[in-house]
């Protein structure tokens, strides 16, 4: 075990923690000494992860809960600050990748990505806020997406709950880092994951995709900086291979996917990056 754990004494809350960036995130948490409430669908996949956190040796919680449920985000707050004390660092990692265009995106769809990319964020950073205001410190995470820069074809509710998911950040942020409350929103882009494409189908090698540990990092490094340094609120962590960045790999994906007319598609830059 090393003796460097900036984190000890610090209680964390990761929202999405049953896999990929969420799991690699909370063992990162766990590593430099934070207690972690794992907070996720998938009881069994939770389970695995819980074990990992437990061999750093600091207290853990799991909590199978749908954060999409009425009053379960208020609930597991007050669940893992029972157990564990106030939640000094909350990670909102939880997430619907749900895609398509406008027209053809059934309003249930709609709701659900709200709810869950956009609603559960707010309610949980809702529920942490007061007493890290209170107690004059603390970190609101939230995971985004680098697709939420992007102005892209089919790429609806996704990227437009992202977005929305930014502009909560920034808000938070400006709202509380005077408190001593920070907030960053931490935008990966292609991430080797279950849920992401296969890389080789499109003809990129799988090393140069981000690992979710490097994610993981950057979100360590942010909740680990001195009190008097603000970072973000955004902040993009991207592959450096031109193969495997957001902008390309839609592009790719788009083309295979059935029916999708090329003709006179396109992707904006919203932020006026280049590609």
């Amino acid at each position: 075990m090393t003796e460097n754990r900036p984190l000890k004494g610090k209680v964390a809350l990761v929202a999405g923690a049953s896999s990929g960036i969420g799991a690699s995130i909370a063992r990162a948490l766990a590593g430099a000494g934070a207690s972690v409430a794992l907070v996720a669908r998938r009881e069994r996949e939770l389970a695995v992860v819980e074990r990992e956190v437990a061999e750093h040796e600091v207290p853990v919680l799991a909590l199978a809960a749908d954060l999409a449920a009425e009053g379960v985000p208020e609930e597991v707050v007050a669940a893992a600050e029972r157990a564990l004390g106030p939640v000094d660092i909350l990670v909102n990692n939880a997430a619907l990748a749900r895609t398509g265009p406008i027209h053809d995106t059934h309003p249930r769809h709609w709701r659900q990505a709200f709810r869950l990319n956009l609603d559960v964020p707010f309610l949980l950073i809702r529920a942490v806020l007061p007493g890290m205001r209170e107690r004059g410190h603390g970190w609101i995470v939230d995971i985004s997406s680098e697709g939420s820069l992007l102005q892209a074809d089919w790429s609806a509710p996704y990227s437009i709950t992202k977005r929305a998911l930014n502009a909560l950040t920034a808000q938070v942020d400006i709202e509380n880092r005077h408190l001593g409350v920070r907030a960053v929103a931490v935008l990966p882009g292609w991430v080797r994951t279950d849920l992401a494409q296969d890389p080789e189908e499109l003809g990129v090698g799988v090393d140069q995709l981000l690992d979710p540990a490097d994610v993981a990092e950057v979100v360590l490094w942010a909740v680990t900086l001195p009190a008097r340094v603000s970072v973000g609120p955004l902040i993009p962590v991207r592959p450096v291979s031109r193969n495997a960045q957001t902008a390309l790999n839609w592009e790719h994906y788009l083309r295979a996917v059935r029916h999708y007319d090329t003709v006179g598609g396109h992707m904006l830059d919203v932020t006026g990056m280049s590609e």
